[in-house]
Parts: C-alpha cells; sequence; structure tokens
C-alpha cells in the first residue's frame, strides 16, 4: 500500500478553546499565571492537585454543614407546632382569668392579689411562648437561606473542580509541548499496512483499560486498512485506518469523552478518557456523534471517517498520560 503523510499539525493548546471551529463542547482551557520560569508539567499536576485536594476539602465541609443544618431542620416543624400549642393553650387561660376578674375583686383584697398574680404569670408565659415561636420561624428562614447559600457554593466549587479536572486532563495528556504533536505525520519504517476485519482483538473483554491489550475493539467495524504512522515528538506511533468516508468509528473500550471539536490539522477530533491515564485519540473524523462528558460504553460511535483532503482513513492514538503508545498490540495485531 502506497504510504502517504498527514498535514501538518500544529495544535496549539489554545485551539481546544478558541479558533474558528471551536465550540461549547471543547474541553476548555486555562490561561496559566505569568511567571519568569515555566513550570513543568509535573510541576503543573502538583498545582492542579493541591487545588483539586483544596476544592474537595470545601466540597466536604459544605456537605457537612448541610448536614449538620438538614438534622436541626428536621426538629424544627415539631418545636413550632409544641410552641404554638403551648401559646393558644396560654392564650385561652389569659381570656378565662380576664373573664374572672370581677369574681376575683368579689372575693376580697386576698383573692385579687392572687389573681393579679397569676394573670401577670400567664402574660410572661404567653409572651415567652410567642418569642419562641418568633425565633424558631426566623431560625427556619436562616435555614432555607443558609441552604440556598451552601447550593450556591456547592455549585461553584463544583464547577470549579470540573476546570480543575479538566486542566489537569489536559496538561497530562498534551505534555510539556502543549500540543497532541508538533510535526506531520511521517511515513513509519516499522511496517506496510496490514488487512483487518471489525471484531475484537481477543475473546476475553478486560475491565480495566490497562488490562486489555490485544482485547479492544477494532475502531473501525468490518474490513478496513492499517498502518503504523509515527509523528515526530511523538514517543510511539499511531495508526493510519484506511476505509470509506462515512464509516462509523467505534470507542474500542468504554470511557468518557474528554474532548469532541475539531482540533487543527488534525480536523474533527474526538479523545475517550479510560481511566487510570489512559486516552484514546480518533482525528480526521468525518462527523462527531458524541460530547464532551458523555460516558460511552465499548463500541458506541464517536463520529465517522472523513477526508480532510490526504485521503478517507481514520487516524488512531492510544495514550498514557501524554506518552503515545504502539496501537497495534491493543488489538491483537502482530506487527507487520
Amino acid at each position: 500500500m502506497k504510504r502517504r503523510s498527514l498535514a501538518t499539525c500544529s495544535l496549539a493548546v489554545c485551539a481546544l478553546a478558541l479558533g474558528s471551529g471551536a465550540s461549547a463542547q471543547s474541553v476548555p482551557t486555562f490561561a496559566q499565571p505569568e511567571s519568569p520560569v515555566a513550570l513543568s508539567p509535573a510541576e503543573r499536576l502538583a498545582t492542579i492537585d493541591r487545588a483539586l485536594a483544596a476544592t474537595d476539602s470545601e466540597l466536604e465541609r459544605l456537605d457537612a454543614e448541610k448536614r449538620r443544618i438538614a438534622t436541626e431542620s428536621e426538629g424544627l416543624p415539631d418545636r413550632e407546632r409544641a410552641v404554638r400549642e403551648r401559646a393558644r393553650l396560654e392564650a385561652r387561660r389569659m381570656y378565662h382569668l380576664n373573664q374572672g376578674a370581677l369574681l376575683a375583686l368579689r372575693g376580697g383584697p386576698g383573692a385579687l392579689l392572687d389573681h393579679m398574680a397569676r394573670v401577670a404569670h400567664t402574660r410572661r408565659t404567653l409572651l415567652a411562648s410567642l418569642d419562641e415561636l418568633g425565633v424558631v420561624r426566623r431560625r427556619a428562614d436562616e435555614i432555607r437561606a443558609d441552604n440556598e447559600r451552601i447550593e450556591r457554593d456547592k455549585a461553584a466549587a463544583t464547577q470549579r473542580r470540573v476546570e480543575l479536572a479538566a486542566r489537569r486532563q489536559q496538561t497530562e495528556l498534551f505534555g510539556a509541548s502543549g500540543t497532541l504533536g508538533v510535526a506531520p505525520v511521517a511515513p513509519s519504517p516499522l511496517g506496510e499496512s496490514v488487512t483487518v476485519y471489525g471484531g475484537r482483538g481477543g475473546d476475553a473483554v478486560a475491565q480495566r483499560f490497562a488490562d486489555a491489550a490485544g482485547q479492544l475493539l477494532l475502531p473501525i467495524a468490518g474490513r478496513a486498512e492499517l498502518r503504523r504512522v509515527q509523528r515526530e515528538g511523538a514517543e510511539g506511533p499511531g495508526i493510519e485506518v484506511r476505509a470509506t468516508v462515512g464509516a462509523p468509528v467505534r470507542a474500542v473500550f468504554a470511557g468518557r469523552v474528554a474532548f469532541s471539536d475539531r482540533y487543527g490539522a488534525m480536523g474533527r477530533l474526538v479523545i475517550v478518557d479510560h481511566g487510570e491515564h489512559y486516552y484514546t485519540v480518533s482525528a480526521n473524523l468525518g462527523t462527531v456523534a458524541v460530547r464532551v462528558g458523555e460516558e460511552l460504553p465499548a463500541g458506541a460511535i464517536v463520529g465517522t471517517v472523513g477526508d480532510e483532503g490526504t485521503g478517507a482513513h481514520l487516524y488512531f492514538e492510544v495514550r498514557h498520560g501524554s506518552a503515545t503508545v504502539d496501537p497495534l498490540p491493543w488489538f491483537g495485531i502482530q506487527s507487520p
């Protein structure tokens, strides 16, 4: 099969969120603080991990506060009913005491003084009950306001965590260069094309991507031609899968969509996060069928094969962190 190379990939991280092709589905990018000394990827990851830990602590604190308030609020309705009933009884007692004032007057000075003492005591207890009822109702209002505040703070902290996690994923995935590759794909000296047919590379289905070597689904169902291609600046090869335009491209393993958008000369691109820092990259797509954050089972359609001017094909990579690893063994294919 005649070797072909992909177009030059000048892929700055800002292309994730900026540029004419960016959409709301892109993984967000984040401006790095100006510093006289650029941080290494490991240092950036450590900084992000500290921010993630602080955000997780804040979420735990808010959850604890919400639980404490919930426990208190559970008893407020019963307390309000009890205080209201007590105030009702004391008000009724005041009414009867007022009705009996003439009888107390007829009973002489002693009876009148005793009556007045009972009236004063009942008035004090009634006023105290009414004050307590006001306190209970104000506390209920405060709890409602606290709950609204906690929900706002949790939403902000949760969004901050999502953004930090996206930043961490970008730092890990794109590495020191900040790109998926800074040079064009060059013809690989590692072997000619090999014809394969869709299906699994092995019989067993691993639960972890790390254990799935030889068991991954092929990204194209049916007949396809694969050959290794090597990008300069990448530690390992990717594969070029020749297929017809519009052929469905599928997730080779279950995971979550980390990126779904156009990405420079690689065209439409989908990156799936399979956990434990393993990713698969499907590029040169004609259409994209998934959104960032979507959970995918193995075999889910992520898009279709496209043609960006270099022929109909899918460009595919397996990555562990920012390192590109040879995909062929993951499909159970011996090197051609």
